[in-house]
């Protein structure tokens, strides 16, 4: 296979690109790896702002500080049930949405489509949102979360390119061969579209990972708070242990920065999420493409 010589203009332009890449590189690893150093550091050289790459008197105090207490366990549970269990309503939902829409003809589909853009337009708001909640009596239940976030426009949409994408063909034979639409459903698109169904279910689990304001609005009691509220008390007892700091006398016992608790605290919550990324990684970089290339 022949290749074409590149030009001057050419060197000069992947050059430019190569360090662009590596500029942007630096620019998102570089407050990670800062973050991690000062969470591992002492107080001493981190009150000096010494720290930069590498830890300075180093320590896991901080991370001690956060593990011990009582309710990041509990919130770590809550969380990771919240996330796996609204991933696999969600995905089944998803799929059940998209797949009429991608792959079967039935009177009014034209009216259907609309009724799944809508809520990318318009959306009830908070208000109703949390009425809607309490009449149904899940407040202060998983299932106010999980059913909340239950199915995206957006998710359906990239799930709809996806399946279309799939040769008509061979439907049409699995129908000619007697299958049933319940049995093309699940044993012939299904395992066709493991690269969107990834794709998705990374998305909605990092959403429920991260979420807050949700986890705020429809859950007060502390036995049932997310790993986000309980990383958000502990923040903000780091910030008034550090005014504390100021007024402590010689000789008591110190305690941590401010900063270092609050590092400590991304970076926990940060685990997970690098944990399961490498596993859908090859899906992912095929589904972010849904579409790119079709009409």
């Amino acid at each position: 296979m022949l290749h074409k010589k590149m030009s001057r203009m050419d060197y000069i332009v992947e050059g430019i690109l190569i360090a662009v890449g590596i500029l942007i590189c630096i620019c998102i690893l570089y407050p990670i790896i800062n973050i991690l150093s000062i969470s591992l550091s002492a107080d001493g050289p981190v009150l000096r702002n010494e720290v930069r790459l590498l830890p300075r008197g180093f320590t896991l105090k901080a991370y001690r500080d956060v593990l011990v207490n009582n309710g990041v366990l509990g919130a770590f549970k809550n969380s990771l049930i919240i996330s796996l269990g609204g991933c696999m309503l969600s995905l089944c939902a998803t799929y059940l949405a998209a797949y009429p829409v991608a792959c079967c003809e039935f009177p009014g589909k034209k009216i259907y489509n609309i009724f799944v853009l809508i809520p990318m337009w318009f959306q009830g708001g908070m208000i109703p949102s949390y009425i809607c909640i309490q009449k149904l009596g899940l407040l202060n239940s998983y299932w106010s979360l999980i059913l909340s976030a239950l199915i995206s426009s957006y998710h359906v949409l990239i799930l709809i390119s996806f399946l279309r994408g799939i040769p008509s063909e061979l439907l049409e034979s699995a129908r000619i061969d007697g299958a049933s639409e319940l049995k093309i459903m699940v044993q012939v698109v299904a395992p066709l579209s493991k690269a969107a169904f990834a794709t998705i279910a990374l998305w909605v689990i990092a959403s429920h990972w991260n979420a807050y304001f949700g986890p705020l609005l429809y859950i007060t009691e502390s036995s049932k708070y997310t790993l986000q509220q309980v990383l958000r008390e502990i923040v903000l007892e780091a910030n008034a242990l550090q005014f504390d700091m100021a007024t402590a006398r010689p000789g008591q016992p110190s305690i941590n920065l401010a900063d270092q608790v609050r590092y400590a605290v991304l970076i926990v919550s940060m685990i997970p999420m690098m944990a399961i990324y490498p596993f859908v990684q090859k899906y992912f970089v095929k589904g972010v493409t849904l579409g790119a290339v079709k009409g």
